[in-house]
């Protein structure tokens, strides 16, 4: 069986609705390409001022000293001072340092907590 290499590919009617020339294919004027939209800068949140600053001590003022009493707080104090800073790779100064600063708030708590025993026990 001979193949016609003449024969057209598609019929007669629709070869005028193929566009064959380069010219067709693109827009007849150039267009300015598409602007780009540049990156909204994030958005910052105001900074705080002396009243916010008030109304943030205002809602401290609510907090239970109770909360922090106890012997929980003391043995969290104790443990890093026993286990956890020695085993920190610190040198000598930063570790004495951070001790004395564990050491301070863990009297510091102490005591606190054996004033407020004596308010409550007094009537």
């Amino acid at each position: 069986m001979k193949i016609d290499s003449r024969a057209p590919l598609a019929p007669a009617d629709a070869a005028s609705d193929i566009r064959t020339r380069p010219s067709e294919l693109l827009p007849a004027s150039p267009s300015a390409p598409p602007a780009v939209r540049q990156p909204s800068l994030p958005r910052t949140l105001p900074l705080p001022t002396v009243q916010d600053d008030l109304q943030a001590l205002e809602l401290a003022a609510g907090v239970e000293p109770g909360l922090f009493a106890g012997s929980r707080p003391a043995e969290i104090l104790e443990d890093i001072l026993e286990r956890i800073l020695p085993s920190l790779p610190l040198d000598g100064e930063t570790r004495a340092l951070a001790m004395s600063l564990v050491r301070e708030e863990l009297d510091t708590r102490q005591a606190l907590d054996r004033q407020r025993v004596e308010t409550e026990v007094e009537p």
